[in-house]
């Protein structure tokens, strides 16, 4: 028997995720059975338990993109992968459960140099920063980059990547309570407050030409980002904490600008897994040197992920929410 996370009907993560008992079934040849030790709770498993991509989930489920473990057995087809080896099976969800089974080609090898918690927080947050970076806009010495949401885990991400490259940002985040923290790491802090857009918009004033944006927020505020780009300059767009999508308006005020969205799962899914496993060893060994690194601020034992998530959720900073 194994505890799982379930989702039977879609809505707020507190209110349907409910705590199962469930026997495990026989292991299939040609996959890995991984003992997970901890989790992440993500924007990104609450956007999909609420409904969101109802299309392509079916209910019921088991939450979790990001969760790290052991192989624990290999089914009699399995080469490469071994009892004991460190993983991270990131093909699908299904986290939030004691033991996954899974396709041994969709683990990606964890480094021994990388805490338990620190491979729980490898994956997500880092890949795509890391990816967003280098592959998106070519970060390189002298760019100048605008990041919002810069007090949050992944901003935090963000801005360590940039100043790896010689690059400081200007960070774009919610109120003075991260000054401090982003002091000496970037070009400028600008307050951006729910209320208004007018401090974005002063904030931005006298430094147009950007190369490039990173935006998580989408709504009216894209606009006013984007304004503040070089002809031919870089928006990508790979969130929506505001829960407004960019106005249809935008793209015909800013035809001279290069848009492009970035998910992390489509991204994965359209490379072979030698490039995804080249990609996470990269971000791995930016981790376990220190470049980037995530708060964890509280961990739970799975059995208690109502309470995780009421702890979770909403995300606000001050580090990451784990099960374990």
């Amino acid at each position: 028997m194994q505890y799982q996370a379930v989702v039977r009907k879609f809505g707020p993560a507190q209110d349907v995720v409910e705590l199962e008992q469930a026997a495990l079934a026989p292991l299939q040849h040609d996959q890995v059975r991984v003992r997970l030790l901890a989790r992440s709770i993500n924007p990104s498993d609450i956007i999909t338990i609420s409904g969101a991509y109802s299309g392509r989930t079916t209910l019921p489920f088991i939450p979790g993109f990001e969760a790290f473990g052991v192989v624990e057995q290999c089914g009699e087809e399995v080469n490469g992968l071994s009892p004991g080896t460190r993983v991270l099976p990131v093909r699908s969800a299904g986290g939030w459960q004691e033991f996954k089974d899974t396709d041994p080609g969709w683990c990606l090898r964890v480094p021994d140099e990388l805490t338990d918690f620190e491979a729980a927080t490898s994956y997500v947050n880092p890949m795509t920063a890391w990816l967003m970076l280098h592959a998106k806009i070519g970060l390189r010495p002298g760019m100048r980059i605008a990041i919002n949401a810069a007090a949050s885990s992944i901003g935090a991400i963000l801005i360590g990547l940039a100043n790896a490259a010689g690059v400081e940002p200007v960070a774009i985040v919610r109120s003075e309570g991260s000054l401090e923290r982003l002091r000496g790491r970037v070009e400028a802090v600008i307050i951006d407050r729910e209320e208004s857009e007018s401090d974005l918009v002063a904030g931005l004033a006298g430094r147009h030409g950007l190369d490039a944006v990173l935006d998580c927020v989408g709504g009216a505020r894209a606009a006013v980002l984007a304004s503040a780009l070089r002809p031919g300059g870089r928006f990508v767009h790979y969130g929506l904490l505001s829960g407004l999508s960019i106005p249809n308006s935008f793209w015909a005020s800013h035809p001279d600008i290069s848009f492009s969205y970035f998910h992390l799962r489509e991204w994965v899914h359209s490379q072979a897994m030698g490039d995804v496993q080249q990609a996470y060893s990269e971000v791995a060994a930016q981790i376990a040197s220190k470049v980037i690194t995530t708060e964890v601020r509280e961990v739970f034992p799975l059995e208690k992920v109502s309470e995780a998530l009421r702890s979770a959720v909403p995300f606000r900073t001050g580090g990451k929410v784990l099960l374990a």
